[in-house]
């Protein structure tokens, strides 16, 4: 949060997942259907924060409203399960039987 500022917090896990995205999110092979799942649950409670958070909010403030507080347990268990997988190699295909 500090380091990316309200802003960036919000548009960095947009980049990837649309605003309101309501289960519309792009196909990507690169996921599982259980990751994506859990992907639009950090997206709805995003998107709940960022509805919510003026424009011209610094990071403290942020913080002092208890939204990342509220966004991380949900998040960590995104993360959590994504990590369960691991990441995909550059390098190699991975093995379609693994998604």
């Amino acid at each position: 949060m500090r380091r990316a500022w309200p802003v960036e917090y919000f548009e960095n896990f947009y980049d990837w997942v649309p605003h309101r995205a309501h289960g519309e999110m792009q196909s990507n092979s690169a996921i599982t259907r259980d990751e994506r799942t859990l992907l639009l649950e950090v997206s709805s409670i995003l998107d709940e924060a960022c509805d919510a958070t003026p424009g011209n909010i610094n990071a403290y403030e942020l913080i002092a409203t208890g939204w990342p507080s509220r966004i991380q347990p949900v998040a960590t268990k995104a993360l959590n399960l994504m990590r369960k997988r691991g990441r995909l190699s550059e390098e190699e295909e991975e093995d379609p039987r693994s998604a």
